[in-house]
């Protein structure tokens, strides 16, 4: 770990890592189809992206955290601007309606989503194995929750 990195950080790493192998992210070819589909432009704001230039983002339109899956069809391209500056947490519909002043490009735009959104695999996890999954990432965490405990006792000279 870098310097800089801390204990929470690393626990968001072992969550993500472990979710990743039922829900891996999209593989390359996933992620060109999505920048073809929106024909390297972005979502939100409609903005040109060139890809060589790492602006483009492939954003959650559901996060993670609020159950989104890892599905290419759960993603958008967006601009490091809409993305890293401006969205943050919001729902993509209100930002979109907030990004979008002309009503006709904010229902383009949001067509366009929801038919991406609508080619999205259904979720095929049930929900004993995903009960059993989050009891294993929780499992992982308190391990790693105590080895963290552990080591700061021997820093400070415990046991």
């Amino acid at each position: 770990m870098a310097a800089k990195d801390t204990p929470s950080m690393a626990k968001n790493k072992i969550r993500r890592s472990l979710a990743a192998i039922l829900d891996p992210h999209p593989s390359a070819k996933a992620v060109d189809d999505l920048w073809k589909y929106f024909n390297a432009t972005c979502a939100y704001c409609g903005v040109l992206i060139d890809r060589k230039s790492r602006t483009g983002h492939v954003d959650h339109l559901v996060s993670s955290a609020l159950g989104g899956s890892n599905d290419i069809h759960n993603h958008v391209l967006s601009c490091a601007r809409c993305n890293g500056d401006e969205k943050r947490e919001e729902a993509w519909q209100s930002f979109l309606s907030r990004k979008a002043n002309d009503p006709v490009v904010a229902k383009e735009r949001t067509d366009r989503i929801l038919a991406w959104l609508a080619k999205a695999k259904p979720a095929t996890a049930s929900v004993s194995s995903e009960e059993r999954a989050q009891a294993i990432v929780q499992s992982a965490i308190d391990s790693y929750d105590l080895a963290v405990a552990q080591m700061r006792a021997l820093k400070k000279g415990g046991t």
